[in-house]
């Protein structure tokens, strides 16, 4: 039996207040939804009123990612919103073919791959735009570099993911650039994705033994137990915070805090909110096409690290890192 997670803000508004549908790849209580729903309230739910749709696709199997759009449909035709909100890759991917031929407009946010394909195979009478997801791989692995300050020539730093659509993405854009990471960091980037919860604990209990220097943390929330379950992401990253030999750096920024990751460039889901929910506000006050709107790159990352961590580890932060208290 699935479970329709509908969240809906009743909010007093003007007369001309929109409905608006959010349709989220994850779920409320992944930190990178509750960033960006942080950030689309900021800017819209003053005045308007917003639905969001959880297709769960970080702890449900793939085989039923199709019923959770379907559902996600439905809850489209019930709705009958003035604007659809999209939130990241397996909803983009899953509902736009449900959706091109619909007279909506359409904003996307945290978009990993390259939208232009499935744009122009589903092109109709909605218009669709948004924002695009991209981390901050270079400047992270350069304040991981001036963060070691290691004697060696080409420390190692392991960079680790899960197996999830979002994370094959993320990995093929982060090995395009490991050549020039050592040509002009001298830091050699060993990217490793992992299935199963064990096959990620065995990576980091071994990582001094494999003469790791430091292991940057991607995406972990699609791993599975022995019995095929999904792993609870807050539980492993404290696990691995607590049994790693060598220091942890992040991405994203539910990835960085006291008993996390110590710090890096980090992608920000709230600034997305806040983008993505700026354009559907002109979209929707000045009634414009929103696929006149140019598709746009996210906000510059935020350099931050946490001083307990990097206290832990005996580091320096590098010049212009800031400290954040979470």
């Amino acid at each position: 039996m699935f479970r329709i997670a509908l969240f809906i803000c009743l909010l007093s508004s003007p007369v001309m207040a929109a409905n608006i549908l959010v349709i989220e790849s994850y779920h409320a209580g992944f930190g990178w939804d509750a960033g960006y729903r942080q950030g689309l309230n900021e800017s819209l739910a003053s005045d308007h009123q917003l639905t969001f749709f959880e297709m769960d696709t970080k702890r449900i199997p793939s085989r039923e990612y199709e019923q959770r759009a379907e559902l996600a449909h439905q809850a489209y035709l019930e709705l009958k919103p003035d604007l659809v909100v999209i939130g990241d890759d397996n909803a983009l991917s899953y509902m736009l073919p449900k959706l091109y031929q619909e007279p909506i407009p359409i904003v996307f946010l945290g978009i990993n791959s390259n939208p232009r394909e499935l744009l122009t195979k589903y092109s109709g009478k909605a218009g669709v735009t948004g924002i695009l997801e991209r981390p901050f791989y270079t400047k992270t692995m350069a304040g991981v570099g001036e963060v070691l300050d290691s004697p060696k020539t080409n420390p190692k730093v392991l960079v680790m993911f899960d197996s999830g659509n979002t994370s094959k993405i993320a990995v093929r854009t982060i090995e395009n650039q490991t050549a020039l990471i050592k040509q002009n960091l001298s830091i050699d980037t060993q990217v490793q994705t992992f299935s199963t919860e064990s096959e990620w604990r065995d990576a980091v209990l071994n990582a001094k033994r494999n003469e790791v220097s430091a292991i940057v943390v991607g995406l972990f929330q699609t791993l599975v137990d022995s019995n095929g379950e999904s792993v609870p992401s807050e539980a492993l990253l404290d696990w691995t915070s607590k049994n790693s030999e060598v220091p942890l750096f992040g991405f994203w920024d539910f990835s960085i805090g006291k008993g996390k990751a110590a710090g890096g460039v980090i992608l920000d889901g709230r600034s997305q909110g806040i983008q993505a929910g700026n354009i559907a506000r002109e979209i929707l006050e000045k009634g414009l096409d929103a696929s006149t709107f140019p598709i746009q790159a996210g906000h510059q990352g935020m350099e931050i690290y946490s001083a307990e961590e990097f206290k832990r580890w005996g580091l320096t932060p590098p010049n212009g890192w800031e400290a954040v208290d979470w």
